[in-house]
Formats: structure tokens, C-alpha cells, sequence
């Protein structure tokens, strides 16, 4: 059994002790997801979703890869056993929630390839507008 540093525990159970980062640990079980994709399922601004990330990807829970211009996250599938039990169990225990499940709801229609670029165009047209006025 491999031996932990009270740091990576710390670490782990940090990134599990915040409502919004169980959700997206929810959300990723179906699928990887862009960063767009999270935020229009949790309703957060980007900065939030991806300070959350952050955190997910420092404990290893999760991590990304790039797929021409977009970035997914995922579950981190090489996890020792021990925190795969841990994470397993959290997703029994919140299976029920009807939050959880109208995360999972919207998991399944979001696609990035809609919601991704009208958000960066609304972000770009933001910032034009305010470059303007100044």
C-alpha cells in the first residue's frame, strides 16, 4: 500500500470539502467537459469554475488534456484504490441530491461546440465595449 504525506491527504480532502467541486466530480464521471461546459452546468463565472479546477487538478482528482483549441477536464482514473473507494462511496452518497441530478441533467446536453463560442464572443464583445467607453 503506497504511503501518503499528510500534505496530499490534506489536499485531497480540501478539494472534497467544497460543495461546487463535488458537483463538477459529479458532472465529469459522465464525460470530460471544457471549462465552458462546467461553468454553464454550475451557473459560476469562469474565474470560479477555474480556481475550482485548480484545487481538483493540485489533488490530483482530476486532470486535462488539450484536443485542438479546447482544453477537457477529467477524472483522473490512475488513482490508488483507497481514494477511488473514497470517491465512490461520496458519489453513492449523493446520488439522490436533486442538485446532483440536475447537474447531471444538463451534463448530458451541454455541448461546447454551442455554448463555448457565444460565450467567447459575448466575452470579446465585453471587453470591446469597455476599451470603447474608455
Amino acid at each position: 500500500m503506497r504511503k501518503y504525506k499528510l500534505k496530499e491527504i490534506d489536499k485531497f480532502f480540501a478539494a472534497l470539502a467544497e460543495e461546487n467541486r463535488l458537483r463538477i466530480l459529479m458532472i465529469l464521471r459522465s464525460r470530460p467537459m471544457a471549462v465552458c461546459e462546467i461553468r454553464e452546468i454550475l451557473g459560476l463565472s469562469f474565474s470560479t469554475v477555474s480556481k475550482h479546477l485548480s484545487v481538483l487538478k493540485e489533488a490530483g482528482l482530476i486532470i486535462f488534456e488539450r484536443k485542438g483549441k479546447w482544453i477537457n477536464y477529467r477524472l483522473n482514473k490512475k488513482l490508488p484504490g483507497l481514494v477511488m473507494d473514497v470517491l465512490s462511496e461520496i458519489y453513492e452518497m449523493t446520488s439522490s441530491d436533486e442538485q446532483i441530478q440536475a447537474d447531471q441533467k444538463k451534463a448530458m446536453t451541454v455541448d461546447k461546440f454551442k455554448i463555448c463560442q457565444k460565450t467567447a464572443t459575448k466575452y470579446t464583445n465585453l471587453l470591446n465595449h469597455r476599451r470603447n467607453k474608455s
